[in-house]
């Protein structure tokens, strides 16, 4: 077939192209999200850390040492939060021999343990001062009036909670945005996906238009990349019509051309009294049936592979009066069932030489009484399958004995005239289709025959 036909626990190409450039996208957000995370955090504390200093160098231009080389701030300090208790930013100046703080240090416990730094040293955020806090420190030498130069450390703290809580709201803004963002991002690929995938399905659309036979090429115009494809379908469907109809007019030009010679040869030996001649006769009765054999087999060999839907029960109506006359003098019945709507996709004529060759079987050798049904079979495509039951209230057929009859040649009831080709040549139709026939259970009592057509 040359539509689409995916399991239905496939991916469509959509949903494929969906969740590739989903993941992609999602991927690139993470990475940058997390590369504009990690360069917020490093300005952050940069800010944080020139933020400290200038404090610090805010309290070298206020602090003084005594002469007992304790630090003391003489007037109030520029900074207001160094003035508040508990501001979260602290500050203070220490020596060997004292120690001056900040008031926004009272109440805060536990508070920096501060001690001295060698001179010329900066510390941030170190272990050495301040524990836990955000600390920024540097290590001074405060010159006496009588020469005498102290070690003077001044330090500068700020509450981590702040920094923590800063990251926070960042990050999450940071990641609604960029959440939002692929929202929009993926709605919009969506779109564009339905958008360029629109020819594609016109493509499949037309394509089950001349499955179902209601038209016979691709007519629609296609984006240039798609104009290969559609060009080969086309040419590949006139081909094979066309091959079809060229490969029947040859063999219906041999059959004709081998008509007259054969009935020339069998009028020579029916009127010719040679000793020989039976034997003659009968090797002339198995070439025709080879050459018709053969010409059966190359005919079905060159059927479309894309057929119009047939309707099936009309068809067995037609055959069923044609019988029951036929038949009259034994008071034949024949009973047909079916919706209207029940269609098969195959070759017409083979369809009348299917049903055909089973109602003739089951009014021949059944007693009188034939029943024929046909419905739609079960199935997860949605083009399914039909499904073709004949009964008969007849001998019936053992279960073994059904691949025997559907042999060439052979037949249930050798004393009726016939030659055992009907079965073997429905057999033959339904597996080209991909069909099956089998047995099944006859409410008249009689042999009762299933013909399952595959889904199209």
């Amino acid at each position: 077939m040359l539509g689409m036909s995916w399991p239905q626990a496939r991916l469509s190409l959509l949903a494929r192209l969906l969740l590739g450039a989903g993941l992609a996208l999602l991927l690139a957000l993470a990475l940058v999200g997390l590369a504009v995370d990690r360069a917020f955090k490093g300005a952050a504390e940069a800010a944080m850390k020139e933020r400290l200093e200038a404090v610090v160098y805010l309290i070298l231009t206020t602090v003084e040492v005594d002469s007992d080389g304790e630090p003391f701030v003489a007037e109030t300090l520029a900074e207001p939060r160094l003035n508040q208790p508990g501001s979260g930013l602290f500050g203070g100046a220490m020596t060997p021999h004292g120690a001056w703080e900040s008031p926004s240090l009272y109440g805060v416990s536990p508070k920096p343990s501060a001690r001295v730094i060698e001179r010329g040293r900066e510390l941030f955020r170190g272990t050495e001062i301040g524990g836990a806090w955000n600390v920024f420190a540097i290590g001074l030498g405060w010159e006496q009036p009588d020469g005498e130069i102290v070690d003077l450390t001044i330090w500068a703290a700020e509450d981590p909670n702040r920094q923590a809580m800063t990251l926070a709201g960042f990050r999450r803004d940071l990641w609604q945005w960029l959440g939002l963002a692929a929202a929009l991002i993926i709605t919009a690929q969506f779109v564009i996906l339905v958008l360029l995938l629109r020819p594609l399905r016109q493509v499949a659309h037309e394509v089950r238009a001349i499955e179902a036979g209601e038209r016979d090429a691709i007519t629609g115009r296609y984006p240039r990349e798609l104009m290969p494809l559609t060009g080969n379908l086309n040419t590949l469907l006139a081909s094979e019509r066309d091959n079809a109809r060229r490969y029947r007019q040859a063999l219906s030009d041999l059959a004709h051309a081998l008509k007259t010679p054969v009935a020339v040869l069998r009028a020579r030996l029916e009127s010719s009294q040679h000793p020989a001649s039976t034997e003659l006769a009968d090797s002339l009765v198995d070439m025709e049936q080879l050459i018709r054999r053969q010409l059966e087999r190359a005919a079905r060999s060159t059927r479309q592979t894309i057929h119009k839907p047939v309707a099936v029960v009309p068809i067995l109506s037609r055959l069923a009066d044609s019988l029951m006359r036929l038949y009259a003098a034994e008071g034949l019945e024949i009973e047909v069932s079916g919706e209207e709507s029940v269609q098969a996709r195959m070759d017409e004529r083979d369809l009348w030489e299917l049903c055909g060759n089973l109602m003739e079987n089951a009014a021949k050798y059944g007693r009188g009484q034939v029943r024929v049904s046909a419905g739609a079979s079960l199935g997860d495509d949605r083009r399914g399958g039909v499904v073709i039951l004949v009964e008969d209230n007849g001998p019936g057929i053992a279960d073994d004995q059904l691949p025997e009859l559907l042999e060439r040649g052979r037949r249930g009831d050798e004393r009726r005239d016939g030659q055992g080709l009907g079965l073997s040549i429905c057999r033959e139709l339904v597996e080209d289709l991909g069909g099956r026939m089998e047995l099944a259970e006859s409410a008249l009592g009689g042999a009762a025959i299933r013909v399952i057509l595959p889904q199209r």
